[in-house]
């Protein structure tokens, strides 16, 4: 539990602005920072200076950041390096979602651990299994809770920054790691899913100076199903996440990236049920609603209950009622 909010990465936030070529005081933590999070190669630049490789580190960087991609060390540059984020690296030159890779199986166990005296009751458990059911709505992977001795495939709970799984300190939340056959923590059972319990402060909600349990959950489950960081803003993905908000619906690119590593997933396409009997009922694995087919004279179209636009959830039914003519 911090006692202060504590600002991400300190020692960038100090460093001035650097061109091509030059040295500045400090400099050595922005390499450290890009080192850590996939965009420069150990060993391959010279400490402290602006050199080519870091220059086109730093280029990558801001091609993911969506900041214009001057190979300086800027003032925009230095923001998004000091916003709190996932202690998982990033991977440079992605547009969009990016895959690690899928589990073997479908029905994964996970188990409570050490909570966070940050919440009053057992609040911040209630988020997490929230965060657990986000993804399972997505109907290809089941997540049980059992107990911490039944061999869990997922352990959860609030750890010191320096966690020896993976160092936490200098202004990340929380990590996780990949499925077993490509993790970068550990390759083994349990799967860590750890939240730093020393210099931040936890909430249910969006407080001040204080991050909510169920976004930083859901991002960090987002890797236990094999997802990596994403750049579309917006997305559950993305690897910073601020204080004083919340993010609890997965984005179009989230969706996408777990359709991408469980493609056996099968989603009724309600644009195939154009000609279904008026009034029959369709059982939904998930469905988002919404207005299918052509206009025009004679052309099937339909309404649909719940209406356009809302999330069906698992093994609700979806009624369809067809008619001939536009959309109303």
């Amino acid at each position: 539990m911090a006692r202060a909010a504590v600002r991400a990465f300190p020692q960038i936030a100090t460093v001035s602005a650097t061109g091509r070529g030059e040295q500045s005081t400090g400099f050595r933590h922005v390499q450290a920072f890009l080192e850590r999070f996939g965009y420069l190669r150990p060993g391959r630049y010279k400490v402290g200076r602006l050199d080519a490789s870091t220059s086109r580190a730093l280029v990558a960087f801001q091609k993911f950041y969506s900041l214009k991609p001057t190979g300086r060390f800027d003032e925009a540059t230095r923001e998004a390096m000091t916003r709190p984020r996932c202690a998982l690296p990033d991977v440079p030159g992605a547009r969009r979602f990016a895959t690690a890779c899928p589990w073997d199986r479908t029905n994964l166990t996970f188990a409570l651990d050490t909570p966070t005296a940050d919440i009053a009751g057992p609040g911040e458990w209630t988020a997490i299994r929230a965060a657990f059911r986000t993804w399972q709505a997505l109907a290809a992977l089941t997540f049980t809770e059992v107990a911490q001795t039944a061999n869990p495939d997922i352990r959860v709970g609030w750890r010191p920054a320096n966690d020896p799984d993976l160092n936490m300190t200098g202004g990340t939340l929380a990590h996780a790691d990949f499925p077993p056959d490509c993790g970068v923590v550990t390759n083994s059972l349990p799967k860590p899913v750890h939240f730093d319990d020393t210099e931040h402060t936890w909430s249910v909600g969006a407080v001040a100076n204080a991050f909510d349990v169920e976004t930083v959950a859901l991002h960090e489950i987002g890797h236990i199903v094999g997802l990596q960081h994403s750049p579309v803003a917006g997305a559950v993905m993305r690897p910073t996440i601020n204080s004083n908000f919340t993010r609890r619906a997965l984005s179009a690119d989230d969706i996408a990236g777990f359709d991408d590593l469980y493609p056996a997933r099968t989603v009724p396409d309600v644009r195939e049920l154009r000609q279904t009997i008026a009034g029959n009922q369709i059982r939904a694995v998930r469905l988002v609603p919404r207005f299918t087919g052509q206009t025009g004279p004679g052309a099937w179209v339909y309404r649909q209950s719940p209406r356009a636009g809302a999330t069906v959830n698992v093994r609700s039914t979806v009624t369809l009622q067809l008619r001939t003519g536009p959309i109303p």
